[in-house]
């Protein structure tokens, strides 16, 4: 499924932490005041030491991107990303980093910044909307902050790109937030169709109480044309990190896994190394896992080196038998169906 012999890409989730409530994320209690589901998250994240230890000199050569994203977590909660991010690119590795750009102080963001741009990085902003409807899916960040901490980021010449998804109560703004974009120099904005309606209203709790529905938009991306912008649609491996779609030659059984075409292993907040976010830390995944008699432990950077695990089952033959078999529900659903978001880049 990895490959030793082609250039590595890792998508890795730092942390679990974030202090967001997005109402469809799957670490938010919706009707809980959009709090933390504790059955699922934990406070657990990575620290230099482990980056250090697995992501050798050697490792890095190899490796072509990180995206810093996930399931859970804002990879800006992590205590120590700063100090990896200075790791990693000091050793020229390229990073994506996903955030709703709400947390620290502006000296901060420069930082970083500095450290994005020698290795010609990108930061992923995710804001959906504006003062006024930002904060109605990302509740509990601070829309006025998160454009300081942007404009102390941008000046430091790193790139930056704006994530915007449509939904009802923002979908009347995208141009304006568009037109923002241009003003304050992001390299690209990003519209994104969401998969996560299951009906055309989502109904979920403000922090506050307060009853509100999320509404599915009249307009989708396709529907949008800026001057000057590509247009280009694109999906992507996962909502936090843009990937390019796979070609055939990696399909089996119809299922085209853009993990294995893209050399792509997934790292959760615990350091369990996975196939891809969407399997990764799932019940069919233990299942998977149990079913062939590998323990947890077999995957966990800190019991076993990474390129060790790689090559090791189930990426080395299982997963490929189980696609022929098609026995894996998300393989199917994801890779063989494209059930993801789709974004359109301007």
């Amino acid at each position: 499924m990895f490959s030793q012999t082609r250039p590595l890409s890792f998508h890795i989730e730092v942390t679990d932490k974030c202090n967001a409530g997005c109402p469809m994320c799957p670490r938010t209690d919706a009707m809980n005041n959009c709090l933390p589901d504790r059955s699922r998250v934990f406070n657990r994240e990575l620290k230099l030491d482990l980056f250090e230890k697995q992501f050798t000199g050697e490792l890095l050569a190899r490796t072509e991107e990180i995206i810093f994203g996930g399931n859970f977590g804002d990879p800006l909660s992590a205590s120590q990303i700063l100090p990896i991010v200075e790791y990693l690119t000091g050793q020229g590795t390229r990073l994506a980093i996903a955030t709703n750009g709400s947390l620290r102080k502006p000296e901060w963001w420069r930082r970083f910044g500095e450290a994005m741009k020698r290795s010609g990085s990108r930061l992923e902003l995710h804001v959906d909307g504006l003062a006024d409807t930002n904060h109605l899916y990302r509740t509990r960040t601070d829309f006025a902050r998160i454009m300081e901490n942007a404009a102390a980021y941008i000046e430091t010449g790193a790139r930056a790109e704006w994530h915007f998804i449509i939904f009802g109560h923002n979908q009347h703004q995208v141009e304006d937030a568009w037109q923002l974009s241009r003003e304050m120099g992001f390299a690209a904005f990003i519209l994104i169709d969401t998969v996560r309606f299951k009906g055309a209203t989502y109904p979920y709790r403000m922090p506050d109480g307060e009853l509100r529905h999320l509404e599915l938009p009249e307009v989708r991306a396709a529907d949008f044309s800026f001057e000057g912008g590509s247009g280009a649609a694109q999906r992507s491996e996962a909502e936090s990190g843009v990937a390019s779609v796979p070609d055939d030659s990696y399909a089996i059984n119809g299922i085209n896994c853009r993990s294995a075409a893209n050399n792509k292993p997934y790292i959760d907040a615990a350091g369990q190394v996975s196939a891809c976010c969407w399997i990764g830390g799932s019940e069919e995944e233990r299942g998977f896992l149990a079913g062939h008699d590998l323990a947890p432990e077999r995957f966990s950077l800190y019991h076993r080196q990474l390129d060790e695990i790689l090559q090791d089952e189930p990426f080395a033959s299982l997963y490929a038998d189980a696609w022929q078999a098609d026995c894996l529900t998300t393989c199917r659903q994801k890779c063989g169906m494209n059930r993801t978001n789709t974004r359109r880049y301007f």
